[in-house]
Formats: C-alpha cells, sequence, structure tokens
C-alpha cells in the first residue's frame, strides 16, 4: 500500500512540474507566427490552437489587436501603442553635438525600428483586408468602393 502511494505522489510531482513548466506567454514572433499562418496560409484557428496551446479566441483577439495597429507586446510591458500627438509636444532642446560614429549607430537603429514599423503597417494592412474579404463572403454584400464613377 505505501509503495503504490508513493508512486501516484511522484507521478503528480512529475505532471506537477510538467504543467509549471509549460510557457503561458507566447513571444511577439510566436505571435505573429501563429497569426500569419492564419492570415497568409489560411490555416484555421482550431488548428493553431490544437498546435500551439493556445485558445481560438486569443489567436482571434490577436488577429483583431494586429488589425488595429496594436502591438501585444507594447501592450504587455506597459508601452503605449499610439504615440502622442508631436503637435503637443514642447519644443525640441538642443542636441550636443554627436560623432559620425554616434550618428551611424544611431541612425542605424532608426533605420532598423522604421523597417519594423513599415513590417507592422504592411500586416495591418493585410490584415484588415483579410477581415474585409471574410465579411463580404460572410454576409454576401460588397463592403469596397469600386473605382471610377459614382453608379
Amino acid at each position: 500500500m505505501e509503495k503504490t502511494e508513493d508512486s501516484d505522489l511522484l507521478e503528480l510531482q512529475e505532471l506537477a512540474l510538467k504543467h509549471k513548466n509549460v510557457k503561458k506567454h507566447k513571444s511577439l514572433a510566436e505571435i505573429r507566427m501563429i497569426v500569419k499562418a492564419h492570415l497568409l496560409n489560411h490555416v484555421p484557428t482550431e488548428q493553431l490552437s490544437a498546435d500551439f496551446g493556445v485558445s481560438s479566441r486569443t489567436i482571434r483577439r490577436w488577429i483583431s489587436t494586429f488589425a488595429d495597429g496594436k502591438v501585444p507586446e507594447r501592450r504587455r510591458q506597459g508601452i503605449p501603442d499610439v504615440k502622442p500627438n508631436p503637435s503637443s509636444m514642447s519644443k525640441k532642446s538642443q542636441r550636443p553635438v554627436e560623432s559620425e560614429a554616434e550618428e551611424l549607430a544611431r541612425l542605424r537603429e532608426e533605420n532598423k525600428r522604421l523597417a519594423e514599423a513599415l513590417k507592422m503597417a504592411e500586416w495591418m494592412n493585410h490584415a484588415k483586408d483579410v477581415m474585409i474579404d471574410e465579411a463580404e463572403k460572410m454576409f454576401n454584400i460588397p463592403i469596397r468602393k469600386k473605382a471610377g464613377a459614382k453608379q
């Protein structure tokens, strides 16, 4: 009797340890990969849910979040998604003169940040297009305006 209780206790401890080590939050790269799989490769959210251990509802929320122009990782870190209105910002203070190497490093960082912003804008645009296409199919109504003169 003592042996089975000990083995049961060990099994429970192993299961608890496995459960404890399960990663609860996905990284931004993982979220992007899942959203990309759904939007570009048309993988059903139910399949992604089963494959990655995330609920379908969460995946749909991620898609909606990207479509709204927000980045999930920034919200977790407490960084606002929208930049403040430039007109309400105070005048720039005089910057100290920087060396060529510092300027090059700063410009490379800015280039990297802008490339990431462009990539996110393209993702958002594509997500919105996909949502409009799905809505047009689902409700059988044209949503996009046709080019040319009014008819």
